[in-house]
């Protein structure tokens, strides 16, 4: 099996990175180990850019990285963006104008080339600290957030009794013109809206066209309901121990968490043979 694939597509956080946001040194031995046979690897997260791209360099990637959950390609020896999606400009004045009607907090991601960080309206000031724990690590007040380009991304955080209803009917009203990314934590639910069809699974086939690969060449790995599409589209999809169970179900295969990290298992059993 080690010869099969030709591109490993990994989840950042809780995959790729524990829990505490740091790099095992025995994946990160795992990896060079898979590049030195000549594998691929890359990144798939619903992270920025500019939180990515440090953790590719580190890794040593050389082919396309995929952030916003695969709204933006990008080529982590250049930093050139390969690809940036929008939400269409009415579609997402429309949909902040239903936030602000609701009085949902949300953060509106410009894009890439307009400035990366996440903007919170002054309304929503108060909220700050809720997505700088759940959602973002940094992120920019400003009085009033005014669109003159399609967004990338817009983030909604509030408790789960005032979204759930608001999730299953969203896609209804929406469902044409973005594509949603449920997240629920501690009593909170989070949506992110990113542009139609779009996901890791959409950014990770950008990248196999670039390298004329298809998707029974990847081995992807992941932990969240984000990396859903991946590891069903992969060749092999992987997900870790502590996914929530409707991804595990349709993994080929489970990690193993425990005394070794479950991800450089992974790598040393079907890419590396080194573990029975």
């Amino acid at each position: 099996m080690n010869n099969r694939f030709k591109l490993v597509a990994l989840d950042l956080d809780g995959t790729l990175l524990s829990p505490q946001g740091e790099l095992q040194p025995e994946v990160r031995q795992a990896l060079a180990a898979v590049q030195a046979k000549g594998i691929h690897v890359t990144l798939a997260t619903g992270r920025r850019a500019c939180r990515t791209l440090p953790w590719a360099r580190a890794l040593h990637i050389a082919v396309p990285v995929v952030a916003h959950n695969g709204a933006v390609v990008v080529d982590p020896l250049s930093g050139r963006f390969c690809l940036q999606q929008g939400i269409s400009l009415p579609a997402a004045n429309e949909l902040i104008s239903e936030l602000c009607r609701l009085d949902l907090p949300h953060l509106v991601y410009r894009g890439e080339d307009r400035g990366e960080m996440a903007v919170l309206a002054a309304a929503f000031a108060g909220h700050r600290s809720e997505f700088l724990a759940y959602i973002d690590d940094q992120l920019a007040v400003v009085e009033n957030i005014a669109l003159e380009a399609d967004p990338i991304k817009i983030a909604v955080l509030a408790k789960a009794d005032r979204m759930e209803k608001l999730v299953e009917a969203w896609p209804r009203r929406y469902g044409g013109a973005v594509s949603m990314v449920v997240y629920r934590s501690d009593g909170y639910v989070g949506v992110d809206f990113i542009p139609p069809n779009c996901s890791k699974a959409s950014g990770v086939g950008f990248v196999l066209n670039m390298l004329k690969l298809g998707f029974d060449d990847v081995l992807a790995v992941g932990d969240d309901y984000n990396d859903l599409d991946l590891i069903e589209a992969a060749g092999f999809g992987v997900a870790m121990e502590h996914a929530p169970e409707a991804v595990k179900r349709h993994a080929d295969y489970i990690a193993p968490f425990g005394g070794r990290d479950g991800l450089a298992y992974v790598l040393h059993r079907f890419l590396l043979r080194e573990t029975e």
